[in-house]
């Protein structure tokens, strides 16, 4: 297997770098997901079986389109996608200072009360035990996978801090927190002087917009980066469960996640149809699920959207959907199709601050 082209070693890899909330840490607009590697006889063998040849193509073919990201997890695959993660960038003679890599703690990784959480032996013991499954030294985004209501924040917060302190990660991140839960990590680190809060991994879609009501606008007032995971919801953005042709066996008849109103649905597919209908790359059709992804990379608190595939060709049309641009009417078409109804004190807030906002220089 040919080594790949590291992203800043040629002047035409398609992707953009962005910085990730308020660092000098560049990371690719996309970064390749790695939940369908390592899957077994359980939950995440419904969304991935994939072993390390096919796992190793699909590496090559994100590093050679410019994905200099990569997000895994300790609890995907029982800590297999890790093991495959790390083998992959051995394999593909990928020097390390060339890739973001990103991995998360929370969820079991044991019988016993202890092997899961947020608690600081937790973290400390699966931290080490990633390290050896990734083959590296250190990890650039250690993630918080999920809020830990047993923990206090600060033990939490503390326990990453250290990490960060002897070197085994660089940054932290967290991921499915409500805005008050990282406002007050926000407040503790700070006060305490801990390493800050850098990313927020979250579920946003065109048919999910519920992170514009607390948690956009808290991430943009700190400058906390946003990683997207999910981007079709489940696959349903790519359109294939609505219309006649719409099929039974498909992964959402077995593993319906995350929740999606149909109704609201429906209608946002159908205009993302008319759109990628008016649409070509390259020659060659824009699809359904293209258009989704592109709205997403039009979104100004957006980081990063987190894609992931069982096979070449499927992560290849992913990545071609970052060269879509959008006009303003078709922008408006897709913001009036999906947005979200008024809720307090959302609309309390805009009646109120109307005649002070446009008077900010």
């Amino acid at each position: 297997m040919t080594t790949p082209n590291i992203p800043g070693s040629t002047d035409d890899a398609p992707l953009r770098l962005r910085t990730l909330g308020h660092s000098g840490l560049f990371v690719s607009e996309l970064c390749l997901g790695t939940m369908t590697f390592g899957g077994g006889d359980d939950m995440w063998g419904l969304i991935g079986q994939l072993e390390q040849e096919p796992a190793d193509e699909l590496v090559k073919t994100a590093l050679e389109a410019g994905i200099n990201f990569i997000d895994t997890a300790n609890v995907y695959g029982g800590g297999n996608s890790e093991r495959i993660v790390g083998q992959s960038l051995k394999n593909l003679g990928v020097r390390r200072e060339d890739v973001v890599l990103a991995t998360k703690v929370l969820g079991p990784m044991g019988a016993g009360p202890n092997a899961r959480g947020a608690s600081r032996g937790h973290i400390m013991n699966e931290c080490k035990a990633s390290l050896q499954r990734l083959q590296t030294d250190y990890i650039d985004l250690y993630q918080i996978h999920g809020f830990d209501p047993a923990t206090p924040i600060e033990e939490t917060l503390e326990a990453l801090d250290t990490l960060v302190r002897h070197g085994h990660i660089r940054y932290i991140g967290l991921s499915n927190w409500a805005a008050w839960q990282v406002m007050k990590a926000v407040g503790i680190a700070r006060a305490r002087q801990l390493c800050p809060i850098l990313s927020l991994q979250a579920y946003y879609t065109l048919v999910g917009r519920d992170l514009e009501r607390e948690v956009i606008p808290m991430l943009e007032s700190e400058n906390i980066g946003l990683m997207v995971w999910s981007p079709l919801a489940g696959g349903y953005l790519s359109g294939k469960y609505e219309g006649p042709d719409a099929s039974a066996e498909n992964r959402r008849a077995k593993f319906d996640f995350p929740p999606v109103n149909r109704e609201r649905g429906s209608e946002i597919i159908a205009v993302l149809r008319e759109i990628a209908a008016g649409k070509t790359l390259g020659g060659q059709s824009v699809s359904v699920a293209q258009t989704a992804l592109a709205w997403l990379l039009h979104q100004n608190a957006v980081s990063s959207v987190i894609v992931g595939a069982k096979r070449v060709d499927q992560l290849q049309d992913n990545i071609r959907a970052a060269q879509i641009r959008f006009s303003d009417d078709e922008l408006a078409a897709l913001d009036e199709v999906s947005r979200l109804p008024a809720e307090y004190p959302g609309w309390m807030l805009e009646r109120q601050g109307e005649y002070r906002a446009h008077m900010k220089g």
